[in-house]
């Protein structure tokens, strides 16, 4: 349907079951909590596109609220051809560096992006967290997820923006750079997070603070 404006107005109905989706203004990702399917919102297109939700069991169980925050999580293929600096930095502790006429095996096998709305700050340390310690974590289905406001595409972009901003931190003065992020298969893990006392969070996977 399309407005005297020019918009096109897009339905929020699941198109498996004709439930209406739950959403905040700012959603790109929606959930139906009556079939478990998930959809998210091409802006390219205007159109919903099937899209994989899950989510994380915590792996503490805390007396405290427990909210779920979207994360963008990518099948990772990360290969640093080449690295030029004069010391060593955080990279190479992380995603192996091609060398040699041989791959070494790349210990990081998905790529977390927080998709909420919180600072860089937060962002970035989450980011690396997850992809650092490559969690391990049940999943389920729920009845809700909101608050993604981070498409696919973007999350490719600040998943590049992590990777970079990682070695711009390391004392040693890197001077080349070259590689690929490889990043497949994006889904969207609903990440358990409790609330603080106060207005703070605690992530139920890692145990990390915002």
């Amino acid at each position: 349907m399309t407005d005297p404006s020019g918009l096109r107005l897009v339905a929020l109905k699941c198109e498996k079951c004709g439930s209406l989706l739950d959403a905040d203004q700012n959603d790109v990702v929606y959930y139906c909590n009556n079939c478990d399917t998930g959809y998210e919102l091409i802006n390219e297109k205007d159109e919903l596109v099937p899209a994989e939700v899950d989510f994380a069991l915590p792996a503490d169980v805390m007396d405290a609220e427990i909210i779920y925050y979207p994360f963008w999580v990518f099948d990772a293929d990360v290969e640093i051809s080449s690295r030029d600096a004069s010391g060593t930095g955080i990279l190479g502790d992380i995603f192996k560096k091609k060398g040699g006429g041989e791959d070494v095996t790349k210990p990081v096998e998905k790529f977390y992006v927080p998709a909420f709305d919180t600072s860089m700050e937060n962002i970035k340390r989450l980011g690396l967290g997850f992809t650092q310690n490559q969690p391990d974590y049940e999943t389920v289905k729920k009845d809700k997820i909101t608050g993604c406001i981070y498409s696919s595409k973007d999350a490719e972009k600040i998943a590049e923006f992590i990777f970079l901003s990682l070695e711009a931190e390391k004392p040693d003065m890197i001077s080349n750079i070259s590689y690929d992020l490889g990043l497949s298969s994006p889904k969207i893990v609903g990440m358990p997070f409790y609330r603080t006392d106060g207005s703070g969070l605690v992530d139920g996977i890692l145990g990390i603070d915002l």
